[in-house]
């Protein structure tokens, strides 16, 4: 560990205080906005989720070649698997594509949850899991999508309470165990990725939780879970750009430690 920070640590503190606080008040106004009643626009989103996530797929799968770590086979495997998914119900009718919306988050939550697999077997050398985990997401995305085409219809609007797509919820708790697990490692306060990712889950128990709450197709709520879902995705691209910039630096600042150059340049600020 480079450059541990605890000004860092107490501006991602505030970060994470004030996002959390920013999306639990959205709900105040989202309703009184006017938002487009049509799946055209909903798809304009899709386009970009599906570009975000195959992104942060391809950038955690070379993050993998270079860092031989685990849990970023889990991670890539998910995104992967969400991105077909994804792209597939960008030509589905609104009721498989909401089904595809819970089978999506339910499996990129479970890969994302797994890659805490690799925070437990510690940081030496892991195991290889690279195949087992690229075929069983690949299948997973193939098994959900032929299960969602071959259901003749699909309602995701079963009101109980303030849910109104109570079923959404069952992505949030698988979410919220992985945020949790990311946050306890402690990593986040001083590793660009780790913090990064854990705001993209973040981003995701609240867009999960707002379609829970969502009472019909294209409302405010609706809406807001989509643009929410995007934010996530893009967060954890982010964490993959900055954590790669990062490496890039450590290289270069330990050739000219090695070359005799011990000025503060030879140690980073930060990571």
């Amino acid at each position: 560990m480079l450059g541990f920070n605890k000004k860092t640590t107490a501006r991602r503190r505030l970060i994470f205080v004030f996002f959390i606080l920013g999306a639990s008040l959205a709900t105040l106004f989202l309703g009184n906005i006017s938002w487009p009643k049509d799946i055209s626009f909903q798809n304009l989103w899709g386009v970009a989720s599906v570009c975000l996530a195959a992104t942060a797929g391809v950038l955690a799968l070379i993050k993998l070649m270079t860092r031989k770590k685990n849990k970023y086979a889990f991670i890539a495997g998910g995104f992967f698997g969400v991105a077909v998914i994804e792209l597939y119900s960008l030509f589905s009718p609104l009721g498989p594509s909401a089904l595809l919306w819970l089978l999506s988050k339910i499996l990129l939550s479970g890969y994302l949850l797994l890659s805490l697999k690799a925070w437990r077997e510690g940081e030496g050398e892991q195991k290889g899991l690279k195949p087992r985990v690229y075929v069983s997401a690949a299948v997973s995305a193939v098994l959900i999508i032929i299960l969602v085409s071959l259901l003749p219809s699909y309602d995701p609007y079963n009101p109980m309470g303030p849910f109104g797509r109570p079923i959404e919820l069952t992505a949030v708790f698988l979410f919220a165990a992985t945020a949790i697990g990311y946050y306890s490692k402690g990593y986040w306060e001083f590793k660009y990725f780790e913090f990064w990712f854990l705001l993209s889950l973040v981003s995701a128990i609240f867009s999960q939780t707002y379609m829970a709450l969502s009472q019909s197709y294209f409302d405010g709520i609706y809406w807001g879970a989509i643009i929410l879902k995007n934010l996530g995705y893009l967060f954890a691209l982010i964490g993959l750009l900055a954590s790669s910039w990062a490496a890039f630096r450590e290289v270069e600042a330990e050739k000219k430690y090695l070359a005799g150059h011990t000025k503060g340049e030879a140690y980073l600020k930060e990571q």
